[in-house]
């Protein structure tokens, strides 16, 4: 039994998520504080959505597709639709399913028959296929991911854009436009905090509804996916307005437990002043007192980041961003017991 969880604190970036746009004015995405001070955030699902486009284009990840047709053709016996061979293909064959899971609610077969869920009570009509249990098909994701919040407030600095080349070259030619429309966004440079937590005994495992596994990849492929997701949140980015914004760590706590649980959720706390970040270190090793006996962390730091950097390293056995993350590697490898990958 064992889970993997993560703390990460990113490099600087800007502006990286916004929500509906107000008129002509991109409003990123922002959360109040008790004190009417407001930060900003990274949802869950941008941060997934770039976790799965770097899963694809750098470690050849499988996303959910077109080709799923195949898959639920392949799945039909005798007027039923098997959920289990269904959900043991895609966990075998697409990485997208197994690490952020999915639901099916409303499939159909390439006749465009509807499968639906079976009715003692209701007779099947000949346009229907029945689930063989259950109203859908649906896996829960094994790798849990939190919004990343900014360490600084935002101040509700704007950046008025003014594209008048533009408008003078083409624009106003090709759009009959007699001024150019002016738009305006929000925007913030900060670093973000988030955690990620995986369950490591659920990747590469298939959960029927009757709450019995089985297993699906063996060992090694097991380990695979997790370290290619480590591989990926080292080097984590996000593309947003024409801008490659860098998300790498520039702190990260983690390690693999015999107990689930996102640790250092609350432990991490840093504020940023001076343009230095100054970490809470006693809150830091406070958190630990959470850990299970005999179960110690990994903490990883950039260089010239953290203005209380010598206290990090000293006071938490703090080393490398690339060695913290060598060490999370060599764990999830003797979780699963594998020694190369």
């Amino acid at each position: 039994m064992g889970g993997l969880t993560l703390t990460i604190i990113t490099a600087k970036a800007t502006s990286l998520n916004y929500g509906e746009s107000v008129g002509n004015v991109s409003v990123l995405k922002k959360l109040s504080l008790g004190d009417g001070s407001q930060k900003t955030f990274v949802s869950d699902k941008a941060l997934k959505y770039d976790m799965r486009r770097k899963g694809k284009e750098e470690k050849g990840w499988r996303l959910l597709d077109q080709e799923l047709k195949s898959y639920i053709q392949g799945s039909l016996c005798n007027d039923e639709f098997d959920v289990d061979r269904f959900g043991k293909a895609l966990v075998r064959d697409y990485e997208e399913f197994d690490l952020f899971g999915g639901l099916f609610t409303n499939l159909k077969t390439e006749d465009g028959k509807k499968i639906v869920k079976k009715d003692k009570n209701k007779k099947r009509k000949k346009d229907e296929i029945l689930l063989s249990y259950g109203d859908s098909v649906k896996r829960t994701c094994t790798v849990k991911v939190t919004y990343a919040f900014s360490i600084s407030k935002f101040s509700g600095d704007m950046n008025f854009l003014n594209n008048i080349d533009a408008y003078n070259r083409y624009i106003k030619h090709i759009e009959e436009e007699k001024e150019q429309s002016i738009p305006t966004s929000e925007e913030h440079t900060s670093h973000y905090l988030y955690t990620v937590t995986v369950d490591l005994d659920r990747i590469g495992v298939w959960e029927k509804e009757d709450g019995t596994a089985e297993e699906v990849l063996d060992n090694k492929e097991k380990a695979k996916r997790v370290l290619d997701l480590l591989d990926i949140l080292k080097t984590l980015n996000r593309q947003i307005k024409g801008r490659w914004e860098n998300l790498s760590p520039v702190f990260v706590v983690g390690g693999v437990f015999s107990v689930k649980h996102p640790f250092f959720m609350e432990g991490v706390e840093a504020v940023e002043d001076r343009d230095k970040l100054w970490l809470n270190v006693q809150r830091l090793k406070e958190s630990f007192g959470y850990l299970p006996e005999g179960e110690n962390p990994v903490v990883g730091i950039l260089s010239g980041i953290f203005g209380n950097e010598e206290e990090i390293r000293e006071s938490l056995g703090a080393v490398s961003v690339a060695e913290a993350f060598s060490k999370l590697k060599e764990q999830v490898r003797g979780h699963y017991g594998v020694s190369e990958v």
